[in-house]
């Protein structure tokens, strides 16, 4: 029992001893608390905004395409008699310089043929015309029989009624008046048959010419010629081969111009639109006329076209890249001229400078953009990586998004508004640990630190305003 007992007691005693010694230790009184001192203003960096002239340079990649490719197809049928030596893939033409030849023969036997044609066909219609007029006098002729015929009628008759001659002489002059009369009508209708019959003989004769005409200018096109100076591109016949009508010969590119194909963002295009030298009127489709640059590089050299941004290409956006193809016009590809590093004019082309653009050259277009929106720039080390940009007024911070033209030789242009980026604004370019709008701040360029008290480098403001971020 006692055992029993003592194994009722004995926990609960344990524990009351437990609990009695926890009391007899008390508790320690709760540490101070830190309070933190008044936030400091965080020494910055600021430099000035600058106003920027409203002509602006957009840049993008293109490559050359040429302006057209001709084709020449074979206009006649034959055999490729003839050659030359320009009509050969990378041979430079000149317009007019003859580059194949197909076998006349045929075409000239032709044409003599319709030439005897044509003169047969002119001797029938001068034979046709002096039968004509030989009918008109036989015609003159016949009136005056009929008329004979019938005064002879009028004095039978008259002699008839006195006796004079008889019935059988009047029905005898009557019939001669009569034969006189049908005589003319036939010489009559003669001489319309021979009219009718002149038509057809020039109608022959017309149409002899027209196609003495074709067989000339069949015989013409036996010679193919370059219809544009150009590079001839590809050759798809040789000698002594046989084509066909419409059977492709050779491919001329046109080089009196070039062509470079651009693709332009959106935003890019919503600012080529907004050119000031934008015609009032145009056509929605049409650009303005944007003076545009065309710039190749050569290792360490650089050469620059002139051109004109002139059309867009296609029907709309590419749906793939959604931005708009363009085409770039350059009148004169053989003008060139070589830039230093500033973009400066070099007074003479150096050794191995390109004569003009060639086909397939990735290039730098740089168009020019004039704008009636005022703008400014500052630093790139001023434009946050989420596009901020903090300023400094009145000894706080303020956090703008301005809207950002370009980036351009370590400068950001932004557009000026009234409730943006004013010229002569400063702009923080200095790091700010957790910059908060309206946060307090001093102008290290403007104020420096003048007492010891407050003398604090900007790593201790920034510390300093971490751990009251932190404390709260």
């Amino acid at each position: 029992m006692f055992r029993t007992i003592l194994g009722w007691v004995a926990p609960f005693f344990i524990l009351g001893c437990g609990v009695a010694a926890f009391m007899a230790m008390g508790s320690q009184p709760p540490p101070a608390r830190i309070t933190n001192g008044a936030m400091t203003a965080v020494a910055v960096k600021t430099i000035a905004a600058t106003r920027e002239p409203s002509l602006f340079q957009i840049d993008f990649d293109g490559v050359v395409v040429p302006l057209r490719e001709v084709t020449l197809s074979a206009e006649v049928p034959g055999r490729i008699v003839k050659k030359t030596s320009d009509c050969q893939s990378g041979e430079f033409v000149e317009k007019g310089t003859l580059l194949l030849e197909i076998d006349t023969r045929d075409y000239e036997l032709d044409v003599r043929r319709l030439k005897q044609e044509l003169k047969q066909a002119v001797l029938s219609i001068e034979e046709i015309d002096e039968e004509i007029k030989q009918n008109e006098r036989s015609v003159e002729l016949a009136k005056r029989q009929v008329e004979l015929a019938h005064r002879e009628v009028v004095r039978q008759n008259n002699l008839k009624s006195d006796r004079v001659v008889t019935e059988a002489d009047y029905e005898r002059a009557l019939r001669d008046e009569l034969s006189a009369d049908s005589n003319l009508n036939s010489l009559q209708g003669q001489r319309r048959v021979l009219a009718k019959r002149r038509i057809r003989l020039n109608e022959a004769e017309t149409l002899t010419a027209t196609m003495l005409e074709r067989s000339q200018l069949d015989l013409e096109r036996t010679h193919i010629v370059a219809p544009v100076s150009g590079i001839v591109v590809e050759e798809m016949v040789e000698a002594e081969s046989f084509v066909s009508k419409g059977s492709p010969l050779v491919t001329i590119e046109d080089t009196s111009a070039a062509e470079v194909r651009v693709s332009i963002q959106m935003d890019d295009v919503s600012r080529i639109w907004s050119d000031s030298r934008r015609v009032p009127g145009a056509s929605a489709y049409d650009f303005p006329d944007t003076p545009a640059s065309v710039v190749y590089r050569i290792g360490n050299r650089q050469y620059r076209w002139q051109g004109v941004l002139e059309r867009q290409e296609g029907k709309g956006l590419e749906e793939r890249t959604r931005t708009l193809p363009c085409r770039v016009l350059v009148a004169e590809p053989t003008v060139v001229e070589a830039i230093d590093r500033y973009g400066s004019t070099l007074p003479e082309l150096p050794a191995g400078a390109p004569k003009s653009l060639l086909r397939g050259m990735f290039v730098d277009v740089q168009v020019e953009v004039q704008t009636r929106q005022a703008l400014v720039s500052v630093p790139c080390e001023a434009l946050r990586p989420n596009g901020d940009v903090w300023i400094v007024k009145n000894k706080s911070l303020l956090i703008l998004q301005p809207p950002l033209v370009q980036v351009v030789a370590g400068r950001a242009v932004f557009e000026s508004t009234s409730n943006g980026i004013q010229p002569n604004d400063q702009v923080v370019v200095s790091q700010i640990a957790n910059p908060r709008a309206s946060m307090s701040v001093i102008d290290n360029s403007v104020q420096p630190n003048a007492s010891s008290g407050n003398n604090q480098n900007p790593k201790h403001d920034e510390s300093s305003v971490d751990s009251s971020e932190s404390g709260k």
